[in-house]
């Protein structure tokens, strides 16, 4: 119960932080600084079989009107219960992202983003995987995708884009229904489309709506699977 209330209580002292001194990356504005997506990872579940939180705050740096950098780490405490005691497995890590990003801008109306990320996890705790592949990660992915940008008024603005991702990973998942970020085996290679919302609430502060889905082909090209990630940036 204690422990639950730490992590309530990080949760919330997090996101104060985050309303108070947030800005945004190069693609909706160009002036040097800080940024963050809120909470770029978030999964809460409890009960009699399962135990999980993964929290996964990020914060980046805007370097100039191109480039920008952004650090996102993952902390995942799982514990599944219907197992017998002295066998459940029972996980605490920490998966360390780091996300470089460009920005084009093309024309008034166009822009290309792309980015690089690598994702590599570090081990705190593991018991009852004696008989089972302790979980790692270690993954790499390159993206690019291509923005339009629609005007509605002064303070609102549509963003619509769609690219292209590539990446290989190694990934032994822990036993979790969480899934941590950029978890995946081999090479994924597939199309990406989003539709951002721009909302420009004064001079200096933005607040950006940012659906998006994935589709992952796998190498032989049998099945796919798409992914639905929805973040939020609040923009200085």
């Amino acid at each position: 119960m204690k422990y639950e209330k730490n992590v309530c209580s990080i949760l919330i002292c997090f996101l104060f932080i985050c309303v108070s001194s947030a800005t945004a990356q190069t693609i909706y504005k160009s002036d040097a600084g800080f940024f963050t997506p809120v909470l770029k990872s978030l999964y809460l579940k409890g009960g009699d079989f399962e135990d999980s939180k993964l929290i996964g705050p990020a914060i980046g740096y805007r370097f100039n009107e191109m480039y920008d950098l952004t650090i996102h780490t993952e902390f995942l405490s799982s514990e599944i219960k219907f197992l017998n005691t002295d066998t459940n497995p029972k996980a605490n890590l920490l998966n360390l992202g780091a996300i470089l990003g460009r920005t084009d801008k093309l024309s008034d109306k166009l822009i290309l983003r792309s980015e690089a990320s690598i994702y590599k996890s570090m081990i705190f705790n593991t018991d009852g995987y004696a008989d089972r592949p302790k979980p790692s990660l270690t993954s790499g992915m390159i993206s690019s995708s291509l923005y339009r940008e629609f005007s509605l008024s002064k303070s609102i603005s549509l963003l619509p884009n769609a690219g292209a991702f590539l990446g290989y990973g190694n990934y032994s998942a822990p036993f979790s229904s969480a899934n941590l970020r950029q978890g995946f085996d081999n090479f994924l290679i597939g199309p990406r489309v989003g539709f951002d919302s721009s909302f420009k609430l004064s001079d200096a502060f933005f607040l950006v709506v940012k659906p998006e889905i994935m589709i992952t082909l796998n190498r032989e090209g049998e099945d796919s699977s798409g992914t639905l990630l929805f973040n939020i940036l609040l923009n200085f």
